[in-house]
C-alpha cells in the first residue's frame, strides 16, 4: 500500500491518514523505515498468543474509534489479512464506503490460505470501490455478481512497492547480507498456517536432505518469528553447514537476495508476485494459488508441500538452468509499476474531481 499513500498524499485533493495494527512490531518497523512511512495512529493489538477473532475483534472496536474522530470520506484497504476484513467490517458500520485494493484474488477454496480466503471474499462484498489487480481478479468479481460504483483493473501495488523499495535503499545493505549471495544460493520462506506441523516438518526435513549434499548450492531461509514456524524450524536445521536461518528480513533485503537467488521455494503470495517482478522462478508450497497469472506465464510452479514433488522441481531446475534464464524474457502478468497512479486516478474520479490524464486499465 505504500506506492498509494505516496500518490495519494502528493496529490492536494487528498488527506490522508496511516493506520496500523502494530501486528508483528519488529517487522512492520524495519518496513516503514525502508519505505519512510511514519504513521498517524498504531493500535498496538499485538498480544502472545493471540488468536484470529482476537485480532478481528480488537482491530474492529480500536478503529471504530479512530473511524469517529476522523470522520474518513473513504477507507482504503489492502489484500486479505484479517485486519484488512477488520477495517471493512467497520468502515461498513459506520457508514463509511470502503475501496479494496488487490480486489478479486481467488483460489476457490475456502480455507485455503486460511484464513485469507475467505477474508478477501468477504472484504469485496462490504467494498463500494474494487481494485482487481488484473483481468483474472475482475472476471472473479463479475462471475460473482457483484455491483460495484467504480471497478478499475489496476495492476498490483507489489510491483509499484519492489520498485519503489529498490530504488530507496540500495545502498544501505547489510555486509552479512551482501555475503549470502556471495555465492549460489536457493532462498526458501515458508509459514502458511495450513502447513504448520507434520506438513511444514516433512517440507523440512527434504530440504535438509538435499542441500546438505555434496555440490548443491546454499539455502537461506528466513524464518518467521511465529513460534510455529521458529520452533521447529531450528530444531531440524540445526548444525547443517549449507542452510543459513535469518531473522525476518527487511523488504530491501528480501529483494535483494530474491533478485540474485537461484529461484526461491516459498508459500507465500506476495513473494509470487516479487518474483514475477524480477523474473525469478518460485516453487510454490502450496496445493492452490489465487494469482494463477504466474504459473500461466511460466514463473510459478505449483507442487503443494508433497516431498516427491518439491524434490522432482528442485532438481529439475538444479539441472536445467536454461530454464531459469527463461524467465527473464518473460512478461510479468502482475503489473507495470503504475498500479498506483491508477488508483488516484479513480478516485479522483470517484470524488467528481479532475481525473489528469487517463492511464488504461492493466492488462
Amino acid at each position: 500500500m505504500a506506492p498509494v499513500y505516496f500518490a495519494l498524499k502528493k496529490d492536494p485533493s487528498f488527506t490522508v491518514k496511516l493506520v496500523l495494527t502494530g501486528q508483528h512490531t519488529e517487522m512492520l518497523d524495519e518496513a516503514l523505515e525502508v519505505f519512510g512511512l511514519r504513521p498517524d495512529y498504531n493500535l498496538n493489538i499485538m498480544l502472545a498468543h493471540q488468536t484470529p477473532t482476537d485480532i478481528m475483534s480488537n482491530a474492529v472496536k480500536k478503529l471504530g474509534v479512530i473511524y469517529e474522530e476522523e470522520k474518513p470520506h473513504l477507507v482504503l484497504v489492502h489484500g486479505d489479512t484479517s485486519t484488512t476484513l477488520a477495517a471493512s467490517i467497520a468502515a461498513f458500520y459506520g457508514g463509511i464506503p470502503v475501496c479494496h485494493v488487490e480486489a478479486g484474488l481467488r483460489t476457490g477454496e475456502r480455507k485455503e490460505p486460511f484464513p485469507e480466503e475467505m477474508n478477501r471474499i468477504l472484504t469485496d462484498r462490504l467494498a463500494d470501490i474494487l481494485f482487481p489487480p488484473t483481468s483474472h481478479a475482475a472476471e472473479n468479481i463479475i462471475k460473482e455478481g457483484l455491483k460495484v460504483p467504480l471497478m478499475t483493473v489496476t495492476g498490483n501495488t507489489i510491483v509499484d512497492a519492489v520498485l519503489l523499495a529498490r530504488a530507496k535503499r540500495r545502498a544501505l545493505l547489510p555486509r552479512g547480507i551482501r555475503r549470502l549471495a556471495a555465492r549460489p544460493f536457493v532462498l526458501f520462506t515458508m509459514h502458511r498456517r495450513e502447513s504448520w506441523g507434520a506438513p511444514m516438518e516433512s517440507v523440512f526435513f527434504l530440504l535438509k536432505e538435499l542441500f546438505r549434499k555434496k555440490g548443491f548450492p546454499g539455502l537461506v531461509f528466513p524464518v518467521h518469528p511465529n513460534p510455529a514456524v521458529k520452533k521447529p524450524a531450528l530444531k531440524i536445521f540445526s548444525g547443517c553447514e549449507n542452510i543459513v536461518l535469518t531473522k525476518p528480513l527487511r523488504y530491501n533485503e528480501l529483494l535483494f537476495l530474491l533478485a540474485r537467488c537461484l529461484f526461491v521455494i516459498t508459500d507465500s503470495g506476495g513473494i509470487q508476485e516479487e518474483a514475477a517482478v524480477l523474473k525469478k522462478r518460485a516453487v510454490l508450497l502450496r496445493r492452490f494459488t489465487e494469482r494463477p497469472e504466474g504459473v500461466a506465464a511460466g514463473f510459478v510452479k505449483i507442487t503443494g508441500t508433497n516431498p516427491a514433488k518439491i524434490e522432482k522441481e528442485v532438481l529439475f531446475l538444479l539441472n536445467n538452468p536454461g530454464v531459469l534464464g527463461k524467465m527473464k524474457k518473460i512478461k510479468n502478468p502482475y503489473g507495470d509499476g503504475r498500479a498506483a497512479l491508477r488508483i488516484r486516478g479513480a478516485l479522483r474520479k470517484y470524488f467528481g474531481l479532475a481525473a489528469g490524464a487517463k492511464i488504461k486499465d492493466f492488462k
